[in-house]
Protein backbone atom coordinates (compact mmCIF):
# COMPACT_ATOMS: atom_id res chain seq x y z
CA UNK A 1 0.00 0.00 0.00
CA UNK A 2 2.71 2.61 0.81
CA UNK A 3 4.95 1.65 -2.05
CA UNK A 4 1.13 2.27 -4.20
CA UNK A 5 1.11 5.81 -2.26
CA UNK A 6 4.82 6.53 -3.57
CA UNK A 7 4.17 5.85 -6.78
CA UNK A 8 1.57 8.11 -6.96
CA UNK A 9 3.40 10.71 -5.27
CA UNK A 10 6.28 10.40 -7.59
CA UNK A 11 3.65 10.97 -10.65
CA UNK A 12 2.05 13.79 -8.80
CA UNK A 13 5.78 15.27 -8.17
CA UNK A 14 6.15 14.53 -12.23
CA UNK A 15 3.05 15.77 -13.33
CA UNK A 16 3.87 18.99 -11.10
CA UNK A 17 7.33 19.78 -12.89
CA UNK A 18 5.64 18.88 -16.19
CA UNK A 19 2.91 21.42 -15.89
CA UNK A 20 5.84 23.89 -14.49
CA UNK A 21 7.84 23.08 -17.92
CA UNK A 22 5.07 23.52 -19.94
CA UNK A 23 3.95 27.17 -17.92
CA UNK A 24 7.75 28.54 -18.59
CA UNK A 25 7.52 27.46 -21.93
CA UNK A 26 3.87 29.25 -22.15
CA UNK A 27 5.30 32.33 -21.23
CA UNK A 28 8.27 32.30 -22.62
CA UNK A 29 6.47 31.97 -26.00
CA UNK A 30 3.98 34.81 -24.91
CA UNK A 31 7.11 36.90 -24.08
CA UNK A 32 8.21 36.23 -27.04
CA UNK A 33 5.00 36.85 -28.94
CA UNK A 34 4.96 40.26 -27.08
CA UNK A 35 8.23 40.93 -28.32
CA UNK A 36 7.20 40.63 -32.14
CA UNK A 37 4.14 42.15 -31.51
CA UNK A 38 6.09 45.12 -30.39
CA UNK A 39 8.68 45.19 -33.18
CA UNK A 40 5.69 44.82 -35.87
CA UNK A 41 4.37 47.59 -34.38
CA UNK A 42 7.69 49.22 -34.37
CA UNK A 43 8.40 48.61 -38.05
CA UNK A 44 4.65 49.06 -39.32
CA UNK A 45 4.64 52.58 -37.52
CA UNK A 46 7.97 53.19 -39.09
CA UNK A 47 6.38 52.48 -42.57
CA UNK A 48 3.41 54.95 -41.78
CA UNK A 49 5.43 57.80 -41.03
CA UNK A 50 8.22 57.18 -44.06
CA UNK A 51 4.83 56.44 -46.50
CA UNK A 52 3.83 59.96 -44.84
CA UNK A 53 7.27 61.61 -44.89
CA UNK A 54 7.29 60.55 -48.83
CA UNK A 55 3.68 61.61 -49.43
CA UNK A 56 4.74 64.91 -48.06
CA UNK A 57 8.28 65.29 -50.25
CA UNK A 58 5.76 64.25 -53.16
CA UNK A 59 3.23 67.08 -52.43
CA UNK A 60 5.81 69.15 -52.20
CA UNK A 61 7.57 68.68 -55.29
CA UNK A 62 3.85 68.83 -57.00
CA UNK A 63 3.59 72.11 -55.65
CA UNK A 64 7.26 73.51 -56.54
CA UNK A 65 6.55 72.37 -59.86
CA UNK A 66 3.37 73.96 -60.37
CA UNK A 67 4.83 77.09 -58.85
CA UNK A 68 7.91 76.61 -61.55
CA UNK A 69 5.25 76.64 -64.23
CA UNK A 70 3.92 79.65 -63.57
CA UNK A 71 7.10 81.70 -62.85
CA UNK A 72 7.29 80.54 -66.37
CA UNK A 73 4.05 81.66 -68.15
CA UNK A 74 4.68 84.99 -66.30
CA UNK A 75 8.09 84.98 -67.14
CA UNK A 76 6.70 84.84 -71.19
CA UNK A 77 3.71 86.98 -69.90
CA UNK A 78 6.43 89.63 -69.43
CA UNK A 79 8.30 89.25 -71.85
CA UNK A 80 5.87 89.64 -74.68
CA UNK A 81 5.77 93.25 -76.29
CA UNK A 82 1.94 93.95 -74.67
CA UNK A 83 3.33 93.19 -71.31
CA UNK A 84 6.40 95.21 -71.31
CA UNK A 85 3.86 98.19 -72.90
CA UNK A 86 1.70 97.59 -69.94
CA UNK A 87 4.31 97.80 -67.29
CA UNK A 88 5.52 100.86 -68.75
CA UNK A 89 2.14 102.21 -68.46
CA UNK A 90 1.58 101.66 -65.35
CA UNK A 91 4.87 103.41 -64.02
CA UNK A 92 2.99 106.64 -62.66
CA UNK A 93 6.34 109.06 -61.65
CA UNK A 94 10.22 109.62 -62.58
CA UNK A 95 11.42 107.88 -60.06
CA UNK A 96 9.63 104.71 -60.71
CA UNK A 97 10.78 105.11 -64.11
CA UNK A 98 14.27 105.62 -63.21
CA UNK A 99 14.27 102.82 -60.72
CA UNK A 100 12.82 100.62 -63.44
CA UNK A 101 15.71 101.37 -66.24
CA UNK A 102 18.35 101.48 -63.72
CA UNK A 103 16.86 97.80 -63.40
CA UNK A 104 16.89 96.67 -67.08
CA UNK A 105 20.38 98.90 -67.72
CA UNK A 106 22.26 96.60 -64.89
CA UNK A 107 20.75 93.05 -66.02
CA UNK A 108 21.28 94.30 -69.89
CA UNK A 109 24.98 94.87 -68.98
CA UNK A 110 24.87 91.20 -66.78
CA UNK A 111 23.70 89.66 -69.90
CA UNK A 112 26.17 91.80 -72.43
CA UNK A 113 29.53 90.77 -70.04
CA UNK A 114 28.08 87.10 -70.05
CA UNK A 115 28.08 86.93 -73.76
CA UNK A 116 31.34 88.84 -74.00
CA UNK A 117 32.71 86.04 -71.59
CA UNK A 118 30.97 83.16 -73.31
CA UNK A 119 32.36 84.91 -76.89
CA UNK A 120 36.22 84.99 -75.44
CA UNK A 121 36.36 81.02 -74.17
CA UNK A 122 34.81 80.21 -77.61
CA UNK A 123 37.49 82.01 -79.35
CA UNK A 124 40.16 80.80 -76.89
CA UNK A 125 39.34 77.20 -77.66
CA UNK A 126 38.86 77.72 -81.49
CA UNK A 127 42.57 79.29 -81.20
CA UNK A 128 43.56 75.91 -79.28
CA UNK A 129 42.31 73.29 -81.24
CA UNK A 130 43.52 75.69 -84.65
CA UNK A 131 47.19 75.69 -82.97
CA UNK A 132 46.82 71.82 -82.07
CA UNK A 133 45.48 71.16 -85.87
CA UNK A 134 48.67 73.24 -87.08
CA UNK A 135 51.10 71.52 -84.98
CA UNK A 136 50.19 68.13 -85.95
CA UNK A 137 49.74 68.90 -89.87
CA UNK A 138 53.12 70.60 -89.24
CA UNK A 139 54.34 67.08 -87.49
CA UNK A 140 52.88 64.93 -90.37
CA UNK A 141 54.69 66.89 -93.08
CA UNK A 142 57.74 66.97 -91.92
CA UNK A 143 57.48 63.24 -91.18
CA UNK A 144 56.48 62.64 -94.62
CA UNK A 145 59.25 64.85 -96.11
CA UNK A 146 61.81 62.40 -94.56
CA UNK A 147 59.99 59.43 -95.84
CA UNK A 148 58.68 57.58 -92.78
CA UNK A 149 54.90 57.06 -93.21
CA UNK A 150 52.70 57.32 -89.97
CA UNK A 151 50.41 53.93 -89.78
CA UNK A 152 47.90 53.21 -88.04
CA UNK A 153 50.07 52.24 -84.61
CA UNK A 154 50.68 56.42 -84.36
CA UNK A 155 46.90 57.06 -84.89
CA UNK A 156 46.86 58.56 -87.92
CA UNK A 157 45.01 57.07 -90.69
CA UNK A 158 46.12 57.37 -94.63
CA UNK A 159 44.13 57.16 -97.84
CA UNK A 160 47.19 57.71 -99.76
CA UNK A 161 49.92 55.05 -100.57
CA UNK A 162 52.67 55.86 -98.48
CA UNK A 163 55.80 57.94 -100.46
CA UNK A 164 58.85 56.42 -101.98
CA UNK A 165 61.65 55.85 -99.23
CA UNK A 166 64.87 57.37 -99.46
CA UNK A 167 67.88 55.29 -100.03
CA UNK A 168 68.94 53.42 -96.81
CA UNK A 169 71.80 55.61 -96.44
CA UNK A 170 70.05 58.81 -96.29
CA UNK A 171 67.44 57.55 -94.51
CA UNK A 172 66.67 59.94 -91.12
CA UNK A 173 65.96 57.86 -87.49
CA UNK A 174 63.73 59.82 -86.20
CA UNK A 175 60.96 59.19 -83.07
CA UNK A 176 58.04 60.70 -83.59
CA UNK A 177 56.56 62.83 -80.56
CA UNK A 178 54.15 62.20 -77.90
CA UNK A 179 51.15 63.77 -79.40
CA UNK A 180 51.10 62.05 -82.58
CA UNK A 181 51.15 58.40 -81.30
CA UNK A 182 48.20 59.47 -78.97
CA UNK A 183 45.11 57.13 -80.57
CA UNK A 184 42.55 60.03 -79.47
CA UNK A 185 44.01 61.88 -82.61
CA UNK A 186 41.61 61.60 -85.26
CA UNK A 187 42.42 63.96 -88.43
CA UNK A 188 40.85 63.76 -91.64
CA UNK A 189 42.50 61.67 -94.45
CA UNK A 190 45.14 64.30 -96.28
CA UNK A 191 45.42 64.22 -100.25
CA UNK A 192 47.74 62.19 -101.86
CA UNK A 193 50.91 63.38 -102.03
CA UNK A 194 52.11 64.58 -105.67
CA UNK A 195 54.58 61.89 -107.38
CA UNK A 196 58.18 62.76 -106.84
CA UNK A 197 60.02 62.75 -110.08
Amino acid sequence: MSYDIQQWILEIKSLQQQLADMQRDRDAALDSAANWRQLYNTEAQQRRDEALRSQQTIESLKAQIQQLHEEVKGIERLSSPDAISASVEQIENVQELQAKLIEVLIERDRIAQSLKDERLAHAQTREKLTTALGDAVDVLTSVQRRGHAPTEEDGIKQNSPPPTPLPAATQPVADLPAFVKTPSLKLPPTRPAPPRF
